[in-house]
């Protein structure tokens, strides 16, 4: 059950990463590459993380699950503050939950 739960979370941050890429191409600009590598780097390493600190399930660490979860918002809120454009804000977005899509991706047979 614990498998269907996290398929179903990646398969949310799959599609609306997806969508939000879509978004972030308009008629006249392509999609920023440097906000949506930055973003896919974030939730990759933010998922990383989490499995690294031991965080895989959140009754078993209830704090250590908040505390990256707040220190690692911090930074990507941080982040896209500092991004000029809807386009580029998108992209990083975008890349967000494609990067952490990707990690369990990547990983999901361990």
């Amino acid at each position: 059950m614990v498998g269907v739960v996290r398929a179903a979370g990646a398969t949310t941050e799959l599609c609306c990463g997806l969508a939000l890429l879509a978004l972030s191409r308009t008629d006249t600009e392509r999609v920023p590459a440097a906000p949506f590598a930055t973003g896919f780097a974030v939730g990759y390493l933010y998922r990383h993380a989490r499995a690294t600190a031991g965080c895989r399930r959140f009754r078993g660490g209830p704090a250590r699950s908040l505390g990256i979860a707040l220190a690692w918002a911090a930074l990507g809120v941080a982040a896209e503050r500092s991004i000029d454009g809807k386009a580029a804000s998108r992209a990083f977005s975008a890349g967000l939950g494609l990067g952490s899509a990707g990690y369990w991706l990547a990983r999901r047979g361990e």
